[in-house]
């Protein structure tokens, strides 16, 4: 799974970092992607991706 964050339109809330804290990191003002997911963390990143308000998380297979 390839895991990337538009921080052109990420807002830093940190939704994604509380629904997957082993994917995702607030540093600064934007989110970051610490590792490729694996097993059962897709899952909680795509939740992550779907929940993000401002659609700036892109997850593929």
């Amino acid at each position: 799974m390839t895991v990337t964050i538009d921080t052109s339109r990420c807002i830093g809330c940190g939704m994604c970092a509380y629904a997957a804290p082993e994917v995702f990191q607030i540093q600064g003002k934007f989110s970051t992607v610490l590792k490729t997911p694996e097993g059962r963390e897709t899952y909680r990143v795509l939740d992550a991706a779907n929940g993000c308000p401002v659609n700036a998380i892109t997850a593929t297979r």
